[in-house]
């Protein structure tokens, strides 16, 4: 292996070996400064959910979704709600997982995909 495929390499697995370097999706953890987001990172079906929301919703705000049925415009200000709605849940999990999970099925019926 050259030097150049060794530093790649723990460019993309290094931060998963490191324990507590927690990343969601839209944020990063190191930063989080709300009692939503310490619960984000702190939990790995939070984190997940957070990285597949923020997955959709980049992929439909970029055009990467040829079937989508609502405009960017649209997109955003439902993303913008989400995430009033999200941060009001503090650190409330069952509020969070309501919030993520309103807001994936949205944008997967935005997206063309429906359910």
């Amino acid at each position: 292996m050259s030097i150049r495929s060794t530093i790649v390499a723990a460019a993309v697995i290094g931060p998963w070996l490191v324990p507590g370097a927690a990343h969601a999706a839209s944020f990063d953890c190191a930063k989080a400064a709300t009692p939503t987001e310490h619960a984000i990172c702190d939990n790995p079906q939070l984190s997940s959910l957070d990285e597949q929301t923020a997955g959709l919703y980049f992929t439909l705000i970029s055009g990467g979704a040829p079937d989508a049925t609502a405009s960017v415009a649209d997109v955003k200000a439902e993303q913008a709600k989400f995430l009033t709605k999200r941060n009001a849940c503090g650190a409330n999990y069952n509020c969070l997982i309501g919030a993520y999970t309103d807001q994936i099925m949205y944008l997967n019926a935005a997206s063309g995909k429906g359910m």
